[in-house]
């Protein structure tokens, strides 16, 4: 056999390398799409930047997460050592004038008639120990102020539906003020948000029931699923807000009574009450 040329061997062979290269394209189209990443220097030098910078962020994005995500808001940790201040205070002040109270506040159930309605049945508890004749949907039927988007200074939707959210401290004081005048009552309703714990003692000690806002059942309040703001002051929506009528206490006991609409008459740890209370903005309202 002749020798062949070595430029025609080359060329045979670059011919079965292209053979061979269309046959794969053939049976896997996706082959002559890609690309070794490391092919080149260049590509290598690339993709190690990538690699760093996509691993940098990363655990930038990690750290980031786990500082924001894992402690608890500022908010809830200054109501829970606001709230343990108090109690120790109140509990170590032997000198307190009244270490224990207890006032006659009936509590209405809210249910069935105003499965969201526990502020204005609240309000109706308390105008019942002043004395008041009223039914216990007097209040959300006749006076309460409804909004479809205002939950300050009326209740945002219907207290008579499942569907309901809440109102807050103003709109109480908006609504007994209103029904205080068509009985020609001198009383006022007086909204005293902001008070200490011992502030809401001290009335509840000269013969007033307080109504104040925590969750039901004492139970963390959550996220809010809806802020506003009202006068210099933030209010926040949360799911499990509550509203009741503090009727008494005991500090030795270290305890709180409330008439709670869901719940009849109860009574709570005074300390955890204190932490709801504090989480919900310390809102109270009094008649006097």
């Amino acid at each position: 056999m002749a020798a062949q040329s070595p430029r025609r061997r080359a060329s045979r062979i670059r011919t079965a390398a292209y053979r061979r290269r269309l046959f794969a394209r053939q049976t896997n189209p996706l082959a002559s799409r890609e690309r070794p990443i490391f092919r080149r220097r260049r590509g290598r030098w690339t993709a190690a930047r990538l690699c760093f910078f996509g691993a940098a962020a990363l655990l930038a994005g990690a750290v980031s997460f786990s500082m924001l995500s894992f402690p608890p808001a500022a908010a809830d940790i200054d109501a829970e050592k606001r709230a343990a201040q108090d109690v120790a205070s109140l509990q170590e002040d032997v000198s307190h004038p009244q270490r224990s109270a207890s006032l006659e506040v009936p509590a209405l159930a809210q249910n069935p008639e105003l499965p969201t309605g526990c502020e204005s049945v609240a309000l109706t508890n308390a105008l019942l120990s002043l004395g008041f004749n009223l039914g216990k949907t007097d209040i959300a039927d006749n006076w309460l102020p409804l909004s479809e988007d205002d939950f300050v200074t009326a209740f945002m939707g219907d207290p008579h539906s499942t569907d309901g959210h809440s109102c807050m401290a103003p709109a109480i004081v908006r609504t007994a003020d209103a029904y205080l005048a068509a009985q020609g009552s001198s009383l006022e309703a007086t909204d005293i948000t902001g008070s200490s714990l011992d502030q809401v003692l001290d009335q509840v000690a000269g013969g007033n029931p307080v109504i104040a806002w925590c969750t039901i059942g004492l139970e963390p309040p959550g996220a809010a699923y809806r802020t506003a703001r009202e006068n210099g002051r933030t209010y926040r929506l949360y799911a499990n807000s509550h509203c009741v009528v503090v009727s008494g206490y005991d500090l030795n006991e270290g305890l709180v009574l409330v008439s709670d609409s869901l719940a009849g008459q109860v009574s709570y740890d005074l300390q955890q009450f204190a932490v709801r209370y504090y989480e919900l903005g310390a809102q109270a309202v009094v008649i006097e």
